[in-house]
């Protein structure tokens, strides 16, 4: 199956809105929607301070973009880092990108995020002076800016002078913020230490109608998206939920979607780890394998957070389609086709806490999920959960009626 990557654009095809928030040498927020190019902006960001020679990091929220991204600057080093040696460009894919929390706890300490904003502000100070002799960054870049705490920006500027974040608000996973709140008070935190201008990305440049639409249905309390105009997005395929597929169907189902779309970059999104596990097994058990020498039309990767040590060792090295991954990890990233399993699953999630005290999944997760497939998205489950209380299955059935 053919490796994932991240998809970066030519910078001389990025949108007006994306170009004005390129463009300012200063702090920037910038905000929008999924498939706006919040991520694109960042980078591009980011790959101008390192052709500068500037001292930076670049920080997301969850390892697997960190992956992705590592995969597109090495492949396109010569197109996006020109003269600069191959050392430089080893250490830049290698060490200034980071997810927040695994650099917090190698230069600092764990990550609490209840902790007091004084106590991070001297953390973050004893950090400048003694592991790096008084020297700000040049440059800070945040990914996913709306899962970190609102005590990080108010002292991020003891880090560096001048900072990137990229935030959505209905990707409030973590939900430090109030949904409708989260762009302002993270705006107000910064602004009370420099000025930094706010750029919204108004376009959505992924997703079909018929996607966006089911998206929209998971966050229907989000006025801004409910607000957003899907008619002048690309038509495609209507999206497929089926209610009433057991196990063995909806893993035999995924099977035939992975081999009637052998070129396509494909996402199984789920629940649990368990749910990793079980879809892995499954393809282990018909000839697949996640192995670094296995043949590339029947490879593929996942990943959850503890994963086998010498999986995520290949995973660093290559990650191919079918990706499987929770919901929790696939922020960020673009598939042609995402697949949805075990949805009967989501009353379970949204109910339940985890070691956080979070809910497993909320209407954000389904939110981010849905809106990673540019062309196809497939929902399967066994039952209809709350969280589908939506879908008519006598329309889903005419649909198919019509396809075939």
């Amino acid at each position: 199956m053919p490796e994932f990557r991240f998809l970066l654009p030519a910078i001389g095809s990025l949108y007006n809105d994306q170009q004005l928030a390129y463009n300012p040498r200063h702090s920037v927020l910038v905000t929008g929607g999924p498939g706006s190019g919040k991520t694109v902006v960042t980078i591009f960001r980011f790959l101008r301070a390192v052709m500068e020679e500037q001292d930076i990091m670049l920080f997301t929220f969850h390892n697997t973009l960190i992956y992705t991204i590592r995969g597109m600057l090495k492949e396109r080093a010569e197109e996006l880092f020109g003269e600069l040696d191959e050392a430089r460009i080893n250490d830049i894919v290698e060490n200034k990108l980071a997810t927040f929390f695994k650099w917090h706890y190698t230069n600092i300490k764990f990550f609490n995020d209840q902790e007091e904003t004084d106590e991070m502000r001297e953390n973050f100070r004893s950090y400048i002076l003694e592991k790096r002799n008084e020297r700000k960054f040049d440059e800070l870049f945040y990914d996913e800016g709306q899962d970190l705490p609102k005590n990080v920006y108010s002292n991020t500027f003891e880090l560096s002078d001048i900072i990137t974040v990229g935030a959505d608000r209905a990707q409030n996973y973590r939900e430090y913020y109030p949904t409708d709140e989260v762009e302002d008070i993270i705006l107000e935190s910064l602004q009370e230490q420099i000025e930094i201008d706010p750029f919204y990305l108004g376009g959505n440049h992924r997703n079909t109608r018929q996607i966006f639409d089911l998206a929209k249905k998971f966050v229907t309390d989000d006025l801004r998206v409910q607000g957003m105009d899907s008619s002048i997005l690309r038509a495609g395929n209507n999206p497929e939920i089926q209610t009433t597929f057991n196990e063995q169907q909806q893993l035999d189902y995924i099977r035939q979607i992975i081999e009637n779309n052998p070129n396509s970059n494909i996402g199984i999104l789920v629940h649990f780890r368990r749910n990793v596990n079980r879809i892995k097994q499954d393809l282990e058990a018909h000839g697949y394998s996640c192995l670094m020498d296995a043949p590339e039309n029947r490879s593929f990767s996942y990943y959850y957070n503890g994963m086998n040590e010498s999986d995520e060792a290949t995973l660093r090295q290559k990650l191919r389609t079918p990706f499987i991954a929770t919901f929790e990890s696939c922020k960020g990233l673009e598939f042609d086709i995402v697949i949805m399993p075990f949805f009967e699953l989501s009353d379970v999630a949204t109910a339940g806490v985890n070691d956080r005290g979070r809910a497993w999944a909320t209407s954000s997760h389904y939110y981010v999920a849905v809106t990673r497939a540019k062309n196809d998205i497939f929902i399967l489950s066994s039952s209809r959960p709350i969280s589908l209380a939506f879908h008519n299955e006598e329309d889903q059935q005419n649909i198919m009626d019509d396809l075939f």
